[in-house]
Order: C-alpha cells, then sequence, then structure tokens
C-alpha cells in the first residue's frame, strides 16, 4: 500500500445490522429482518475513482473452517442501494476471490472469480488492496495480486465504502485510500503543427489538473506499439484525440476508446468537416494562432473540469 495514504475512520451503515465499537473498525453483524437478501453495505465520506484503497478483513468461523455464504469485500462507486455500484474481495459465488457488478435490473453478477472459498481461513485477518487505474481493476489480498480485470465502462464517480454478505458478522478494519488524478492519453499525428499543440496547450493545462500526459511515442523499452496504446487508453482517465488530419490509426485508437465508454476530447482546426462517424460527438474547434490557443485552452480547461466533478 502507498504511504500517502489516508486513514478513513467515519462509516455511515445503509443497508444491514453493523457496529463501531473500536476506532476504525467497522463490523457487520447481519442482515435486516425486513430484507429476505442478507447483505450489507457502509459507506465513507470519500468518493473516489481511481488509486488505492486498502483494508483488512476478517470473516467468521463455521464448524469447519468460514462459514459457507461469508463474504467481505470493497465497494467502489457507491451512490445509492439501486444504483449499479463494484465490489472487490473476498468470497462470493463458491470462490475465494470475487470482483462483482451490482447492476439494479439484474442484481449482482460476478465478473472474475478465483480461487475456492474452502481455502478461507477464519483465524487469518486478510490484507485487501483494490487498485483501480482508468479502467484496470486490480484486486490484492496480503500483498499477492490474485484477480485483474478490464472494466466495460469507467468506475462510476462515487462513495467508497463496506460490502458483507451472509448472517454472520464479517469484520473490517484499518480502512486505508490514495486518490491519484489519473492520466490523459493523447492520440493524434505527430508532426507540425500538431506537435505544438501538445507541447504548448495540452500538457500545460493536464499539468493544471495534476494530470500525467502522454502518448504512444513517449513509452520506451521493448514490446509492440500497438499493445501499448491500447493499454495507454485503457488505464486512462481521459482520451484526448486531435482529428484534423484524416489519419486512420488516431481513428483506430478513437474508436477503442469509444467502445471502453472512456471520456474522450476531440480537438480539430477551425473550419475542418468531420467524418460522419464523430460528426455526432461534441469537438472543440480551434485557431492556428495565438488566440486561437488561448481559447482552445479554455475549452480544454471547462471539458476537464466537467469530466473530473470540479
Amino acid at each position: 500500500m502507498n504511504e500517502q495514504y489516508e486513514r478513513i475512520s467515519g462509516w455511515a451503515p445503509i443497508v444491514g445490522h453493523w457496529t463501531f465499537e473500536e476506532p476504525g473498525t467497522a463490523t457487520y453483524t447481519g442482515p435486516q429482518p425486513q430484507r429476505p437478501i442478507p447483505f450489507g453495505i457502509c459507506v465513507s465520506q470519500v468518493r473516489f475513482t481511481e488509486g488505492e484503497v486498502g483494508v483488512t478483513v476478517r470473516l467468521p468461523r463455521a464448524e469447519s473452517g468460514v462459514a459457507p455464504e461469508a463474504s467481505g469485500r470493497i465497494l467502489l462507486g457507491y451512490r445509492s442501494p439501486t444504483d449499479e455500484y463494484l465490489v472487490a474481495g473476498l468470497g462470493g459465488y463458491g470462490f475465494a476471490y470475487t470482483i462483482t457488478h451490482f447492476d439494479p435490473a439484474r442484481g449482482w453478477r460476478g465478473i472474475a472469480l478465483a480461487g475456492s472459498h474452502d481455502n478461507l481461513n477464519p483465524e487469518h485477518r486478510y490484507k485487501l488492496t483494490v487498485r483501480v487505474r482508468g479502467q484496470r481493476l486490480m484486486l490484492e489480498v496480503d500483498g499477492i495480486r490474485v484477480l485483474e480485470h478490464l472494466l466495460e465502462a469507467p468506475l462510476t464517480y462515487g462513495q467508497l465504502g463496506l460490502f458483507a454478505w451472509g448472517n454472520c458478522p464479517v469484520e473490517f478494519s484499518e480502512a486505508v485510500v490514495t486518490k491519484e488524478r489519473g492520466t490523459i492519453f493523447v492520440v493524434m499525428q505527430f508532426s507540425g503543427p500538431y506537435e505544438e499543440l501538445y507541447t504548448d496547450v495540452i500538457r500545460p493545462v493536464a499539468d493544471q489538473f495534476g494530470l500525467r500526459v502522454y502518448h504512444a511515442g513517449e513509452v520506451f523499452g521493448p514490446g509492440i506499439v500497438l499493445e501499448d496504446i491500447v493499454r495507454g487508453i485503457v488505464d486512462a482517465k481521459i482520451v484526448i484525440a486531435e482529428i484534423t488530419p484524416p489519419n486512420p490509426n488516431v481513428f483506430y485508437e478513437l474508436g477503442y476508446a469509444h467502445a471502453l465508454r472512456k471520456p474522450t476530447i476531440l480537438l480539430a482546426e477551425k473550419g475542418k468537416q468531420l467524418p460522419f462517424d464523430v460528426s455526432g460527438y461534441r469537438c472543440l474547434f480551434y485557431e492556428n494562432s495565438i488566440g486561437g490557443k488561448r481559447k482552445v485552452e479554455e475549452g480544454l480547461r471547462k471539458h476537464l473540469q466537467a469530466i473530473l466533478h470540479e
């Protein structure tokens, strides 16, 4: 876990019965009688989309091993019990490690599963870490990566919380979070004047928001360029695409970003006739002049503020 973390100590119970007897400890004690499904949710004041979340979980004992239905997980992207969210951690569906998506229309669906629930130890205090980088979600247990999953869409901007399942107590403690601003991946034709747009406009504006900005030409080391581009788009919080020249590579990369439902900002020189497939998308048009650069800077700031919920 990153040393620059924030300890989470305040919790609000939403579903199920919870106790908070010791500072920093939250214990799910069982379901509410009026709810037919045995689960619990409590949430923190922290809003989160990217970074690391950690918590220690202890599962309840049954006659032999951990109670078979018991689960203790980290909740991401919470807005209400009837909105979609993600949970990642211990237990569920007979597996030891799970990432689950909740859809109000279909209920809970396991999207990444590994290990046997029978291998979990009720005496052990499991240290869970969830890392979110763009649309890549990774689950570590006791410092070992056990699951990695590519989300179909960016994580919903919502609260962090705890999720428990079953009729027996599940204990959570030592919850911490490290929030990151994330990255911007730029797809464009890298030749003048577009290289100057990147260095003189896009990079300085990104720096103002604390976002790391880069393009495939700035990735070094062995490997396939297309794989670097795909990883850059997946791991980015935002994609910026300059689409003035009819560059097939740029439109291929833009299409992949749209398929991931990635927040994407389109840039084009004023007077450019956009291809039909992207003509319906909002585009930030600019003039290649000193005054034009100032206007595109203002436009970029407004788009980034909207995306980052500022």
